[in-house]
């Protein structure tokens, strides 16, 4: 894929700022625009294959996979699925501060895994899924550099060496497709619909204002901040996507808002 010739002068701000406030860091990203049936035009691009540490941001993937199987008649998306079939673990959500018997369906875990980033609805969903076949959910959809290989906060895998995985390209791939499916059928709908309810705003969106539409996913280790998504605008629809790892949180949101302030003044400004 061809980046546009245009899209220099927006990599050389981007880089300026992440040379200014991360010079140390691994940074990626991408800037793609979406048209219905039609590839996407890469705009600006750094590091776009390098690997990181996928944080929340695999969450987007079993989302979809379990949308996928609604639609092929795999899975009921109102069927229930007990809170006990998961140990409890910390981190984003809600579902760790309940106590006693509690079921909740498949559209409920997704809505929880995504709007809140919910790590116990998202174990929930790996676990009645299956590992294996989330991953071969990836790779029928092309996304070689995607890979769920851990819970969510499982440290002892991290310990042993095992995590999940993920490139500013598999992501922009992956959001490619649920673009394509968001006025297909209800599914796609929800999908798109989840992303946009969102409510973390803290990285890339910071300087936009509630008033914009962003469906994306952020996600967030120690020393790892990503963000990534589809903004709307009057010019038409941009993937915006940016992993930041080796790097300080606080100055990594930082430089996320910095990047999402460059990133949308491009596209509604100097993009010809």
């Amino acid at each position: 894929m061809e980046k546009l010739i245009v899209g220099k002068s927006l990599e050389h701000q981007l880089d300026t700022v992440i040379k200014e406030l991360a010079p140390a860091g691994n940074i990626s990203y991408a800037v793609l625009q979406f048209d219905d049936e039609e590839e996407p035009t890469l705009i600006a691009a750094r590091g776009e294959n390098t690997v990181h540490s996928s944080a929340s941001l695999i969450k987007v993937l079993i989302m979809e996979y379990v949308f996928h199987l609604a639609r092929t008649e795999q899975l009921d998306i109102n069927d229930t699925v007990p809170l006990s079939r998961t140990p409890r673990v910390e981190g984003g959500g809600a579902l760790q501060e309940l106590v006693g018997k509690h079921s909740f369906t498949y559209l409920e875990l997704c809505r929880l895994m995504m709007v809140l980033s919910d790590n116990i609805a998202t174990n929930l969903l790996i676990t009645v899924l299956g590992m294996e076949n989330i991953n071969a959910r990836a790779e029928k959809l092309g996304l070689d550099e995607m890979e769920l290989n851990r819970m969510m906060m499982d440290l002892n895998a991290l310990v042993e060496g095992r995590d999940n995985y993920i490139t500013v390209m598999s992501l922009a791939r992956l959001y490619k497709h649920i673009f394509e499916y968001r006025d297909r059928d209800a599914y796609g709908r929800e999908m798109w619909n989840i992303l946009g309810r969102q409510q973390f705003r803290d990285i890339l969106p910071f300087y936009w204002g509630e008033g914009i539409r962003f469906h994306h996913k952020t996600g967030s280790l120690d020393r790892v901040e990503h963000d990534g998504g589809v903004i709307e605008t009057i010019r038409g629809h941009f993937c915006f996507i940016l992993l930041m790892s080796d790097i300080d949180n606080d100055r990594g949101k930082e430089l996320g808002a910095q990047v999402g302030r460059i990133m949308k003044e491009f596209v509604e400004e100097a993009l010809p």
